[in-house]
């Protein structure tokens, strides 16, 4: 999966210590970005605007939940030609950048930040060091956002895992035909298969009720019903079918 981040390199207080972040004119920098990684804590309201689909991170690697912002191999339909973002929500991996963790070691985390971000700068904006040399409260908060973002994917990769153990996913592909006769698939996602998901046992339905996963799994399945709107989106409005496969 492509990724926002051009080159990621540690923040060190010695060589970013004149940076400054300005605040995002607009999204511009997401508009080649049809899919965007998801966090089951914010699967409620992105349920309301994007479908949410499960792909894998690389091949035969681990699945992951998306939210979907354009058709495959297009472009986030919902920007406008000034880099607007039109929706309520704008998923927190876009809300995150140009900053990063990486993991250094099991369980260490650093820092990070896209050094070819247009959103640094040295003159204008918010500094990230005070006189002191010491964090300023602008990166702090960036530092608990990313600990709290952190924490939130541990929580979506226990979901995931949960999922997965249970067998209730499916690779999934739907068809959609445009109002000029021209037509494309989606492939290669996966989602919960209601039949499956309808024959877990009860006592796996409490533990999900009581952890919360139910939701998310009803969330999920609500969400896929996005898929419409996003193609309205494609055909500036246009009626559009999209059938499973």
């Amino acid at each position: 999966m492509a990724s926002l981040y051009q080159n990621v390199v540690p923040l060190d207080r010695r060589q970013h210590t004149r940076l400054r972040l300005r605040a995002p004119e607009n999204y511009a920098f997401t508009a080649d970005f049809s899919l965007l990684p998801a966090l089951t804590t914010e699967f409620a309201p992105l349920a309301r605007e994007y479908p949410i689909v499960f792909v894998r991170e690389k091949e035969d690697g681990d699945l992951i939940p998306v939210a979907l912002t354009g058709i495959p191999q297009g472009k986030n339909l919902f920007l406008d030609g000034e880099g607007v973002w039109h929706a309520r929500y704008v998923p927190a991996y876009v809300r995150r950048y140009p900053f990063v963790y990486v993991e250094t070691s099991p369980e260490q985390f650093t820092v990070c930040i896209d050094s070819a971000s247009k959103l640094f700068d040295e003159n204008v904006g918010t500094a990230l060091f005070g006189e002191d040399n010491e964090p300023s409260a602008a990166l702090k908060d960036v530092i608990k956002s990313l600990g709290d973002f952190q924490q939130a994917v541990a929580l979506t990769k226990m979901f995931m895992q949960r999922l997965t153990a249970a067998n209730i996913l499916m690779e999934a592909n739907a068809k959609a035909d445009l109002p000029d006769g021209r037509s494309f698939l989606w492939r290669g996602f996966w989602v919960v298969e209601e039949a499956r998901f309808r024959e877990l046992p009860e006592a796996t339905l409490k533990e999900w009720f009581t952890s919360g996963e139910l939701g998310l799994v009803y969330a999920h399945l609500l969400s896929v019903g996005n898929l419409s709107e996003l193609l309205r989106r494609q055909t500036n409005g246009a009626a559009t079918k999209v059938k499973s496969l």
